[in-house]
């Protein structure tokens, strides 16, 4: 048995790191993204997802791209394709349910825009 193809998408702004001022566009890019194509999250089962993010050029020395601080927003902006849990009272999307990430990073191309190419499968044995 093979995983389900759940949603390949590209999100087109700024991918931004866990608690930056960024942080709310990016999610709020996410979100829209996927209800835009009509996402319906699942209420069972485990997944497996792919991010390719292309970031921007850094603005300073200062400003780092780490692949592990891009993660984390973007799968906390993902409650239409996971579903929502509570966490300390709080509902946020249930991303407990991903078993498998893999992510990359690369600074954008010429003529490229920032953002991320996402793919969700449900996962067979799930």
């Amino acid at each position: 048995m093979t995983d389900q193809l759940l949603v390949a998408c590209t999100v087109e702004g700024r991918p931004a790191s866990y608690s930056t001022a960024a942080t709310a566009p990016w999610k709020a890019a996410i979100r829209e993204r996927l209800t835009f194509l009509g996402i319906q999250p699942l209420k069972e089962g485990r997944f497996r997802v792919r991010i390719v993010f292309r970031t921007a050029k850094a603005k300073t020395a200062n400003e780092a791209w780490d692949i592990d601080n891009l993660i984390k927003p973007t799968l906390d902006a993902m409650e239409a394709v996971f579903g929502l849990r509570r966490k300390q009272g709080k509902p946020e999307a249930a991303d407990d349910r991903v078993d498998q990430i893999e992510a990359t990073k690369r600074t954008v191309r010429e003529n490229e825009s920032p953002g991320a190419d996402i793919t969700v499968w449900l996962v067979a044995d799930g």
